[in-house]
């Protein structure tokens, strides 16, 4: 009976801790590849903006990376992940972005409690490592809607798609593929943006 219990015992801490033969996940930090120069002419708007991250589907917003390899499914890679739900990631570079650009008074996380004129509402729709076609691309698309925080009033609400070139079938090259499709996203949504921000 001790050594059925301490048979037991083994397996129940190798599953805990891992077999020496168990990979351990990596995981993967966002970046925004692109560079936030001002735009060149561009009005500063005296407002104050906040940003929220947000995803339409729960199953895109998991910490590890998305894959499908036919159409109409989609998985979890086993051993990579990012550093946080990706739908904060994506918030916190916008909001250095826009920062960064200088064109409004502030830019903060919606979480700072800041007396803001705009809110900023960046939805996440999809982003995942689409093998179903060959070559596979890294699927990226935000919605990002602008509101009058002070009037809650819809500014304006636009999409953003890309379909970047993965380079290798590996999670690797995809994350490589997802952040030059969020990059490029930025490179369309800031300036968005600040032109929606300072219309009439």
């Amino acid at each position: 009976m001790r050594r059925v219990a301490s048979a037991c015992l083994v397996v129940v801490l190798c599953g805990c801790l891992g077999g020496k033969g168990t990979p351990s996940t990596t995981h993967f930090v966002m970046t925004d590849l692109g560079s936030a120069s001002e735009s060149v002419g561009a009005a500063a708007v005296a407002r104050n903006l906040v940003v929220s991250g947000s995803a339409v589907d729960a199953f895109y917003d998991a910490e590890n990376l998305v894959y499908s390899r036919e159409a109409g499914s989609r998985a979890y890679y086993q051993f990579a992940a990012w550093t946080d739900r990706p739908s904060r990631l994506v918030s916190a570079l916008v909001q250095r972005r826009l920062e960064t650009r200088g064109r409004f008074t502030s830019v903060s996380s919606i979480t700072a409690g800041v007396d803001a004129d705009l809110l900023l509402n960046v939805n996440m729709t999809q982003m995942y490592h689409d093998l179903s076609v060959n070559p596979a691309v890294a699927r990226v698309q935000l919605i990002g809607e602008l509101v009058n925080w002070k009037k809650r009033a819809l500014l304006g609400r636009r999409s953003f798609t890309v379909a970047a070139p993965v380079a290798r079938p590996d999670a690797s090259a995809a994350v490589d593929a997802m952040n030059h499709g969020v990059t490029l996203i930025l490179d369309e949504l800031v300036p968005w943006v600040e032109a929606t921000a300072g219309g009439p």
